[in-house]
């Protein structure tokens, strides 16, 4: 496993966004929330493109939405290998949900009890599907 965030690992086409906000699963995990949707990608081999956002409105300096993306995009950058792989391609919109900045120490043991809980509601969905 690399632990790289490559430019093909960010989500940026609109369709996908607009995929994204119109049927997906999510799950939440105090600061962060994650929706999810499986879509055929450009790129082959690629598992997932991930889009990391950090509203305005709970975070009005740029320069605080700023380094808190950067923290995200370390955050999955180094756990990527504890994300289950589900052997299709998705992609996911990691999104913040508080109203200040935190240390890194807070944000990483939230992000990996949202790594947890994506975990189990994925089993759970490919053990139903699988069941069918």
């Amino acid at each position: 496993m690399r632990y790289t965030f490559s430019k093909k690992d960010k989500l940026t086409k609109k369709e996908h966004f607009d995929a994204l906000y119109i049927s997906t699963r999510g799950v939440k995990s105090f600061p962060f929330s994650l929706r999810y949707v499986q879509m055929e990608l450009d790129e082959t081999g690629l598992s997932r493109q991930v889009a990391i956002v950090a509203p305005k409105r709970g975070l009005k300096h740029a320069v605080d939405r700023n380094r808190l993306k950067r923290q995200m995009r370390e955050l999955y950058r180094l756990h990527k290998d504890k994300i289950m792989d589900s052997g299709v391609q998705e992609i996911w919109s990691l999104r913040y949900l508080g109203n200040r900045l935190n240390d890194y120490a807070f944000l990483e043991k939230g992000y990996l009890n949202l790594i947890e809980v994506y975990n189990e509601q994925r089993k759970k969905e490919l053990d139903s599907t699988g069941s069918e």
